[in-house]
């Protein structure tokens, strides 16, 4: 086990040095990856990542947000306060894929209108985000997650928020929450009570 840690280890820090020197060609394509729901607490919502595709390169990586330590005490509190470490990290397409096609969970991806500098200005912030302060950031629940992570870099890209927050809508954050969790009633009995009031807003 140890063994396969490291070689992952070693293959992972590979990958993000080389990125670091890539140079996109003109055909390289840039997507949003959306996920459909896992069963447990932390994928119910499904989960959002960033893909880079240049077969010219020979390159097919994710940049994913929604990485984080397991063994962190009380975990899933954490998870639901707003308190836990979350950070950016890189794997190839195939092992992120992996993950999906065992769970059988759906896989969406949109490709996104670029130009190839804005495709390069983004491969090149993603890559110097996993080697500075920027990797690790403290995930909330709702305001600050592997979606929101990803939005913010695409609308620093565009220049203007291609999604911006609904204030005024008949739908609540409860109302939301409420539909995924319909089979977990002690996940909505806890989520419920730590968020009090706020999501109904």
């Amino acid at each position: 086990m140890l063994k396969k840690l490291l070689f992952f280890l070693v293959s992972l820090l590979s990958i993000n040095a080389n990125c670091q020197y890539y140079k996109l060609s003109n055909q390289a394509k840039v997507s949003l990856i959306t996920c459909g729901s896992g069963n447990e607490l932390y994928s119910i919502y499904g989960h959002t990542a960033i893909r880079f595709l240049d077969s010219e390169n020979n390159l097919d990586i994710v940049y994913n947000y929604g990485n984080f330590d397991f063994a962190t005490e009380n975990f899933y509190l954490k998870f639901v306060k707003g308190d836990l470490q979350y950070f950016v990290a890189a794997c190839s397409f195939n092992d992120f894929m992996q993950e999906y096609v065992e769970t059988n969970r759906n896989v969406f991806e949109q490709q996104l209108i670029l130009s190839t500098d804005q495709k390069q200005k983004l491969f090149e912030q993603m890559n110097s985000s996993m080697f500075s302060d920027e990797r690790y950031y403290t995930y909330k629940f709702i305001d600050k997650n592997c979606t929101t992570m990803v939005l913010d870099k695409i609308n620093a890209i565009y220049g203007s928020n291609i999604v911006n927050k609904k204030t005024n809508t008949l739908v609540s954050y409860r109302t939301i929450l409420y539909s995924y969790l319909n089979n977990h009633f002690w996940e909505n009995f806890g989520i419920n009570i730590i968020f009090g009031a706020k999501v109904d807003f």
